[in-house]
């Protein structure tokens, strides 16, 4: 399954508009803003159709599980159901299973799930976590995180900043990149996303750059927040970029046809039951399309060619301005 799924969705009160762009989205916000409502009306619909009293539209098969029946288990609900968008109510604590996160990667299958807790099993992307907000009759989805815009920092200005530390979950070529970049600071892998907030805290005080894959740290997003806030001795910016072989893809350092259709409609081009994140895809697509040239490239280790200044400059480009590395 691929591609993006529009939904709109009324009733007589409240109308919800909403795409679903990945293979997980998390719906969260607190009690009474929506969540409930909205899953009520989709599966009122999908049971009664129009004699419900509500409508729906999309272009997506869909179906939303809301708890277990007697008899019945949310394996059985699930399995047999492929290429659908599965809507899953809060409060179902299998969502938290490593038998959950197994089918999520092999099932062919879009999943929007209804929590306010991190789902630890899973690498959802930063910008796949949602809240709904009610303007009036209309209700819509936004992104709960957009507001970084791929950056934060537990301080409100960065310009300007003398970074001491650069921190990177990558321990290969991302690694490798960032410590020819950041060649006046002390760059540190941590050795994968879990292991960042340890990390921070072992440095000594200083301005720090945190840099991790936003294609798949949702599920880390609040705990990083959390303990980077309290940390009020050094100024410490998070950036999550989709990951580092996103940044060269949409660097302009290679010149393809395919790659800029793919850039245009990334959707379109992930198939779920074999990229369980777009991080994962990117990877792919950068080692096929410089897979015959001088551009070679290999996540272990870093090819030469993405050391030249002129490729490092356009790498560079890609960062916020915030942080953007001057002189």
């Amino acid at each position: 399954m691929k591609g993006s799924y529009r939904f709109r969705a009324r009733s007589k009160k409240v109308l919800f508009e909403f795409s679903i762009r990945r293979n997980i989205t998390v719906i969260k916000g607190d009690s009474a803003t929506g969540k409930t409502t909205l899953l009520h009306i989709l599966y009122e619909y999908l049971r009664s159709g129009r004699q419900s009293g509500y409508s729906v539209s999309t272009d997506a098969e869909y179906y939303v599980y809301l708890r277990d029946e007697v008899g019945r288990d949310w394996t059985d609900a699930l399995y047999p159901l492929k290429n659908t968008v599965i809507f899953i109510e809060e409060n179902n604590d299998f969502v938290f299973t490593k038998e959950f996160a197994a089918f999520v990667k092999t099932s062919g299958n879009y999943f929007v799930l209804v929590t306010r807790a991190p789902l630890k099993m899973l690498p959802y992307s930063i910008h796949e976590i949602y809240e709904i907000v009610t303007d009036g009759k209309r209700t819509d989805m936004k992104e709960s995180y957009h507001e970084f815009r791929e950056i934060y920092s537990n301080y409100p200005v960065l310009e300007n900043n003398k970074l001491q530390n650069v921190v990177t979950e990558d321990s290969n070529s991302g690694y490798q990149f960032w410590s020819h970049v950041f060649q006046k600071s002390k760059v540190v892998s941590s050795n994968g996303n879990g292991n960042l907030i340890k990390q921070v805290k072992k440095l000594e005080a200083g301005d720090t750059l945190v840099i991790a894959d936003g294609a798949a740290f949702g599920a880390m997003i609040e705990s990083c927040l959390c303990s980077f806030q309290t940390q009020t001795d050094c100024r410490i910016a998070l950036w999550l970029p989709e990951s580092f072989e996103y940044l060269i893809l949409n660097s302009g350092i290679l010149k393809s046809d395919k790659l800029t259709q793919i850039l245009e409609n990334i959707p379109e081009y992930v198939a779920c039951e074999k990229y369980e994140s777009w991080e994962r895809f990117f990877t792919d697509i950068l080692v096929e399309l410089t897979a015959d040239g001088v551009e070679k490239y290999s996540k272990d280790i870093l090819n030469e060619y993405y050391l030249q200044k002129w490729v490092v400059e356009k790498i560079k480009g890609e960062m916020p301005e915030e942080i953007r590395i001057r002189g």
